[in-house]
């Protein structure tokens, strides 16, 4: 019997973790991710990952600023717009693309943010970040508190190779 009920919770416990997730649920564990995150370089002649995410705008907004201090310097800005999860990059490019979650495809720990289009940039010429994929942080008790992403960045209307990291909480 017992070994039945273990069975059933480790099928419920996998099941909840790959159920969908709505955009205020994403939304919600943006929030969580408030601290600063630093890892491995995502591309090679890159420097290592380090992003500062913080809550502000009482809470309507999620602001991660990617490779903080440097020429490198990124804005993404996360918020709500009517009902869906939004976010816009503003790109060290000089350009502004605007992605969506993707409900269908994003889970409780898999946030999956398509191209919903853009300012200051031509989608179909000019390098701009296409496509995002958040892998968030474990809730089990005493896991470590990592984040991966994978960002894939678009150039003559093709796709240029992935860049991913995993990074930690250091604070």
């Amino acid at each position: 019997m017992k070994t039945i009920f273990a069975l059933a919770l480790a099928t419920v416990t996998a099941t909840s973790a790959n159920a969908a997730t709505t955009d205020a649920e994403a939304f919600a564990s943006l929030k969580k991710l408030a601290g600063e995150w630093c890892g491995p370089a995502m591309m090679k002649g890159m420097p290592p990952a380090h992003s500062v995410v913080r809550v502000t705008a009482d809470g309507s907004a999620v602001e991660e600023v990617t490779f903080p201090s440097t020429k490198m310097e990124m804005l993404s800005v996360y918020h709500m717009d009517r009902g869906s999860l939004v976010m816009t990059h503003y790109y060290m490019l000089g350009n502004q693309p605007h992605v969506k979650l993707n409900t269908r495809k994003s889970t409780a720990t898999e946030l999956v943010f398509d191209f919903a289009g853009g300012t200051n940039l031509n989608p179909r010429r000019d390098q701009h970040m296409h496509s995002l994929t958040l892998t968030l942080p474990s809730r089990a008790k005493g896991a470590a508190q990592k984040l991966s992403f994978t960002g894939v960045s678009w150039k003559d209307g093709k796709p240029n190779p992935a860049c991913a990291s995993t990074m930690t909480l250091v604070r």
